[in-house]
């Protein structure tokens, strides 16, 4: 099972029992953590980076993938709830697909504006210079490719932007998406059949139920959330 690594901060941790539990019931796979505090639950420290919110955002990774030592992982954030079992044989089959190509991840969602090149059965090609190419979604990784973006982007604060992209294109760093005709979810993104999570439960800082009504709301009702604190999006 390729392992997870879930980058987040102590400012979400009125979503982190959620994610975990929801982690733990539909992916029976290892979880690391980087986060600005050693206590997340119960995962063991080993699998635990801790940062300071002053230090750099490609520093914390380039240090965490050094500590972690995973040839492969999927990137998640802690609003990016399971909601139904992941197929772990087909992500399984995209990884070892991975690994034998020159591409530097896989997206395990459509999202963005990209195109149809096909690859491989459900496997799209996105292209270096597509505007977007790097996406903060659910993706496997290979972890050296990540650690080499970070290192070469510099960016110092958690954010998506044309860095990446420009980056991307002077290394001819490419990647893939998976899409099997899953529908429409919103106005930029898919639902994923293979890693079927909320894309994403906080918009804004406020709770998507625009989106995810029926998935997110008991959800918010189970764990008795006060969803006025955030808001609703």
């Amino acid at each position: 099972m390729i392992p997870q690594i879930l980058y987040t901060n102590k400012n979400c941790q009125d979503v982190w029992q959620i994610f975990y539990d929801q982690n733990k019931k539909f992916y029976n796979g290892d979880l690391y953590v980087i986060s600005d505090t050693d206590k997340f639950l119960d995962v063991d420290q080993k699998k635990i980076y801790t940062y300071e919110n002053s230090e750099p955002y490609w520093k914390v990774w380039v240090n965490a993938l050094e500590k972690f030592g995973l040839e492969n992982f999927i990137y998640l954030q802690e609003d990016f709830i399971l909601y139904d079992q992941v197929d772990t044989q087909k992500i399984t089959s995209i990884q070892n697909f991975l690994n034998s190509s020159n591409y530097s991840f896989v997206r395990l969602i459509k999202s963005g504006n990209l195109n149809s090149n096909k690859i491989e059965d459900n496997l799209f090609e996105i292209e270096s210079n597509n505007q977007d190419i790097f996406s903060m979604q659910p993706s496997i990784w290979k972890t050296k490719d990540y650690s080499e973006l970070m290192s070469g982007v510099m960016e110092s604060k958690w954010l998506e932007n044309y860095k990446y992209r420009e980056f991307m294109v002077d290394k001819n760093m490419k990647g893939l998406y998976y899409y099997n005709g899953e529908n429409k979810r919103g106005l930029n993104h898919y639902d994923s059949s293979i890693y079927p999570y909320i894309a994403t439960a906080l918009v804004r800082g406020k709770w998507n139920l625009r989106e995810y009504n029926n998935e997110l709301k008991p959800l918010l009702e189970k764990y008795k959330i006060k969803i006025n604190l955030r808001g609703i999006f």
